[in-house]
């Protein structure tokens, strides 16, 4: 019973995390209507006075779901201790360096730079990686990871046509909200299948 509860509000956490990604920069372009992602990053709400309390926490409350929501999956995927070793350092790497993003304020420009690289390089290796490892075993359902995994690479191409990362942050975003629900309802249906 305690286990059901535990796992009815973790989801529920999730859900929320992952429509956050979506309604959180909506609700912060609304705020700041001139905001135009061509010109301006989607940092640029961190730093704006009316927005960046809401932007900061949304990244915080999206970092630990990113994280959960993949560290709860990996033992239903992988059962080899070296590959979830791997997968689970650069999961933990890729959330330390986004909750840094969303702690280090702008103006410190080195750091925040580092940590919000260190997100996107790690975070997409991490989906990538996941994809291969599964695709050892389960070709097809591998696949989709990789596919995900090459496609936030290069959604970087974005960043040669626009004069900010705006565009390129925007199309990173929407595909990690996909991995992730992905990711999610398939776990899911795991842990609510019968044998579980």
């Amino acid at each position: 019973m305690q286990i059901n509860r535990v796992r009815f509000w973790r989801r529920v956490y999730l859900l929320f995390s992952m429509s956050l990604g979506v309604i959180s920069p909506l609700i912060c372009w609304y705020m700041i209507p001139d905001f135009n992602p061509i010109e301006k990053p989607l940092s640029y709400f961190g730093v704006a006075e009316i927005t960046a309390w809401y932007w900061n926490l949304s990244l915080i409350i999206i970092s630990f779901a990113i994280y959960l929501n993949a560290k709860k999956s990996l033992p239903i995927y992988f059962n080899r201790l070296k590959t979830l070793r791997i997968l689970r350092v650069l999961l933990t790497v890729s959330f330390i360096s986004l909750f840094l993003t969303a702690v280090v304020p702008m103006n410190r420009v080195l750091l925040h730079r580092i940590s919000a690289s260190g997100f996107f390089l790690t975070y997409n290796f991490f989906v990538f990686l996941f994809g291969i490892s599964r695709s050892l075993k389960y070709l097809r359902k591998g696949l989709f990871s990789i596919f995900i995994g090459s496609l936030m690479l290069l959604s970087s191409l974005l960043l040669i046509p626009f004069p900010s990362y705006g565009v390129f942050e925007i199309v990173y975003v929407l595909l990690i909200i996909f991995w992730n629900a992905s990711l999610f309802y398939k776990r899911v249906i795991k842990e609510d299948s019968p044998v579980n």
